[in-house]
């Protein structure tokens, strides 16, 4: 099927993939969550579907499969809070810039691990993915000043969680 096609069932494929993950989880942050994961496994699937009736389908499918995936991450999960902090993981005095770049780097890769599912998922397509936000609500159907507000937010929350860990000067 066109691309075209995915934008024209999008608010319906997921509704009913929301559907899915409020009647499991009864919660709407997480249900979003599963809406978002089945958006963005649907958008990379589309090419290979051969009508809509297959892609609604699918989309249950992978709701339910995400509900149980999420319900059994959080069953492993051990809830603590993460704490960088720059005598951990950053040497006093480091010469080597390409170092000091990887630690950089770690740094954000942990901070980004800190934001809400839902913010992560949308900082992984654009950072990892560089998609840009219009690109991010199209694929996962949500509204791209939604998509906008979110990255804002999760941005700001790694700002704020380097600069606590002495990364960044301020």
């Amino acid at each position: 099927m066109e691309h075209t096609e995915f934008e024209r069932l999008a608010h319906i494929l997921r509704s009913k993939a929301m559907a899915v993950g409020m009647s499991f989880f009864s919660s709407e942050e997480q249900a979003e969550d599963v809406a978002q994961e089945v958006m963005i496994r649907l958008w990379k699937a589309w090419p290979s579907l051969s009508s809509p009736l297959e892609a609604e389908r699918l989309a249950i499918r992978i709701a339910k499969h995400e509900c149980i995936d999420m319900w059994r991450r959080e069953q492993r999960r051990p809830h603590t809070s993460l704490s960088i902090s720059k005598e951990q993981t950053h040497p006093a005095s480091s010469e080597d810039q390409t170092l000091e770049e990887n630690e950089l780097t770690e740094a954000i890769r942990q901070a980004a691990g800190t934001l809400r599912r839902s913010e992560w998922r949308l900082w992984q397509l654009f950072a990892e993915a560089e998609m840009q936000p219009r690109e991010i609500a199209l694929v996962t159907g949500i509204h791209v000043r939604t998509v906008s507000s979110m990255l804002s937010h999760a941005r700001h929350h790694i700002y704020n969680v380097l600069k606590e860990g002495g990364y960044i000067d301020g």
